[in-house]
């Protein structure tokens, strides 16, 4: 790592906030692999001192596997709720012992406080939000004193509370990193079977996401993998991800992940439903889904009333788009870190070549300085996290920049233009 970024980033002559610096981090580092950031933050500190919090879910053996095979000692947090299945335990011992992770640590919820706040230990099924306040929250946030950084296994694919996920995020006075945001599901299986990694024993059973034993069910075919978490409820999360309930506070105080919807200079209303690969059944409403759920299910998306748009990755082929440009009222297509740019060319491939001229958004990693080349390649709206850029847009403030090195879709004059200009100049004049 740079000297120069190692200052910044732990404290040298220029100090940072936290929020600035886990900013930082993910343009510096967001982009690279998985096996490079973990080196970043496990071995070069970048983020500070680091842990990994793990439930020893049915995928949590791959960040384990990977942690181990890095820095092995590093600290890794289990959450104790006290509500868990046995066999969640047996794994994690299992792990424990087959990766040889040197310094696992067991959080759990104080006696006195679970005796007063959940006496019966039925707080679950009256108040789901807080019981994790007091099983899960709380004891992460004791856990977590004295660490800098905590790294997550989190993953975009696994339910639409977390297409958002960032490699690096700010969340409740820690950095927290998620070397795996952008997995998918078949390198998830790949990695398992490659490295020949145990798999959690009730995943034969049917339960593909696990947690406390009273709120997780089986999954049914066709589900999100997240669809057997609290079920019959709207609780979406445990908390200690999206949200954070404050000590003694209620539901209404809890802080939501932010992400705003810019268009034509002003924040708007989103009525899209950004749908991920499995989710089921899909609602009639407005409805973006993943261009490879585009190709598997084209004639029932396009039967359905609501209109309907598609999420393009980085590096996924317009082609098998082009067809259906006139049935799509949006195409989303993603920024995943701040150095990838592939979008650009998307957004202007689909504008000049293919005269696409419904909504192009722009997702993920979208920044003010950003933004103002983004309209010149034809994108239109914008969905923001960054909460420094949410700040400056609704407060109208624009980044100012006015000349740019690559061509857009408006014709105007780039920096390479400007300087042909002035090579020319000194010839004209001298014929």
């Amino acid at each position: 790592m740079p000297s120069e970024l190692k200052s910044l980033l732990q404290g040298g002559e220029v100090v940072v906030g936290k929020q600035t610096q886990a900013a930082v981090l993910h343009h510096a580092f967001g982009a690279l692999d998985t096996e490079q950031v973990l080196r970043a933050v496990l071995v070069d500190r970048a983020a500070g001192r680091p842990a990994v919090v793990t439930s020893f879910g049915t995928e949590a053996a791959v960040l384990l596997h990977l942690t181990a095979g890095i820095a092995p000692d590093t600290p890794v947090i289990f959450i104790d709720t006290g509500k868990h299945f046995g066999e969640t335990k047996r794994y994690g011992q299992a792990l424990k012992e087959r990766l040889g992770l040197k310094d696992v640590r067991i959080a759990a919820p104080g006696r006195a406080e679970t005796t007063q706040k959940d006496p019966d230990g039925l707080l679950h099924a009256s108040d789901p939000d807080r019981c994790c306040a007091l099983r899960k929250q709380g004891p992460l946030q004791a856990a977590l004193q004295g660490f800098d950084c905590w790294i997550s296994g989190r993953k975009r694919y696994q339910s639409n509370t977390r297409r958002q996920t960032q490699v690096f995020e700010f969340e409740g006075g820690h950095i927290k990193v998620n070397p795996l945001a952008a997995w998918t599901p078949g390198e998830v299986q790949d990695y398992f079977d490659t490295h020949a990694l145990p798999r959690h024993a009730l995943e034969k059973d049917g339960y593909l996401s696990i947690g406390c034993m009273p709120c997780t069910d089986r999954v049914r075919p066709g589900e999100d993998a997240r669809a057997g978490r609290w079920r019959g409820t709207e609780k979406l999360e445990c908390g200690i991800h999206t949200r954070t309930l404050t000590p003694g506070g209620s539901a209404a105080s809890e802080k939501e992940t932010i992400m705003a919807l810019f268009k034509n200079g002003q924040e708007i209303k989103d009525d899209w439903l950004i749908a991920d690969t499995e989710q089921r059944p899909l609602p009639q409403r407005p409805l973006i889904v993943p261009l490879q759920r585009w190709k598997q299910e084209r004639d029932t998306l396009l039967a359905r009333s609501a209109p309907v748009g598609v999420t393009v990755e980085p590096g996924e082929n317009l082609e098998v788009l082009v067809a259906d440009l006139e049935h799509l009222q949006v195409v989303r297509v993603t920024f995943p870190s701040f150095t990838d740019g592939r979008a650009y060319s998307t957004a202007r491939t689909l504008r000049e070549r293919y005269r696409f001229s419904g909504e192009i958004r722009a997702a993920g990693d979208v920044l003010l300085d950003q933004i103002q080349f983004m309209q010149r390649c034809g994108i239109d709206a914008f969905e923001v996290t960054h909460e420094p850029t949410l700040r400056r847009l609704r407060s109208g403030q624009g980044a100012g920049v006015d000349l740019f090195y690559q061509p857009t879709v408006d014709g105007r004059a780039t920096i390479g233009d400007f300087r042909q200009k002035a090579d020319a100049e000194p010839h004209r004049l001298a014929s």
